[in-house]
């Protein structure tokens, strides 16, 4: 899966604790940041696991999101480099299910 982690922190921060946060973005998995508050990820974490991962290194008024991508994004004014590496993402989840796969009714008895 992939995913856009945006973030807002509130205040001046010391490096560490900026790169803190970087690196456990980079932990998720395969990343980059798309700018210095929004990172894109490619991980098999749910938004709600990556959010627990990096709220203790965030304070009270800072902001967090994340947010999953499907393989049918857009974008713009961004460099090659960037498409390529979005264009090699695995968007699938072993958790999703086939589209073509047929619904089975489930029969309660």
């Amino acid at each position: 899966m992939v995913h856009l982690i945006a973030f807002e922190l509130v205040g001046a921060r010391l490096p560490g604790e900026r790169a803190g946060l970087e690196s456990a973005i980079r932990g998720l998995g395969p990343a980059y940041a798309f700018d210095r508050t929004a990172w894109i990820v490619e991980s098999e974490l749910s938004n709600g696991a990556i959010c627990e991962r990096l709220v203790p290194l965030l304070r009270r008024d800072d902001r967090i999101i994340a947010t999953r991508i499907d393989r049918d994004w857009v974008a713009a004014n961004i460099p090659q480099a960037e498409v390529d590496w979005l264009s090699r993402c695995n968007f699938a989840s072993v958790n999703d299910r086939d589209p073509i796969a047929p619904r089975v009714p489930t029969i309660r008895g």
